[in-house]
């Protein structure tokens, strides 16, 4: 599955379920999301609106979609995904929001138009 190369929208794959080693005791731990291959991510380029700048963020896993931005790290729309695990894509988006915004800066939605 692509990077940034294919030149639309940066995917990978992240998995929000929970592991043997996760400590439910301590709430920040309880939202760790976990790399998998279970969900893809598709990350648009960067997006410019009314002075602000922000990258959209779609989590896909079979017929379960959620979107996101950031910066703020903000579920805005889900279908299929439960409160917990909207909850750790959240948390995902927050623990990665620079490494997110860094591969929509490097996404080119023109680059492949012409090909």
């Amino acid at each position: 599955m692509g990077d940034m190369d294919n030149g639309k929208v940066v995917l990978k794959k992240i998995v929000i379920a929970d592991t043997e080693e996760t400590d439910r005791t301590v709430p920040e731990k309880a939202a760790e999301p976990v790399l998998s291959e279970d969900i893809k991510m598709l990350v648009t380029s960067m997006i410019h609106k009314d002075g602000k700048a922000f990258a959209r963020v779609s989590f896909l896993r079979d017929n379960d979609w959620a979107e996101g931005i950031v910066p703020g790290g903000r579920i805005e729309k889900a279908d299929g995904f439960s409160e917990e695990e909207t909850a750790r894509l959240e948390a995902y988006l927050t623990e990665e929001q620079e490494m997110i915004l860094q591969q929509a800066k490097g996404v080119n939605p023109i680059r492949n138009l012409f090909r």
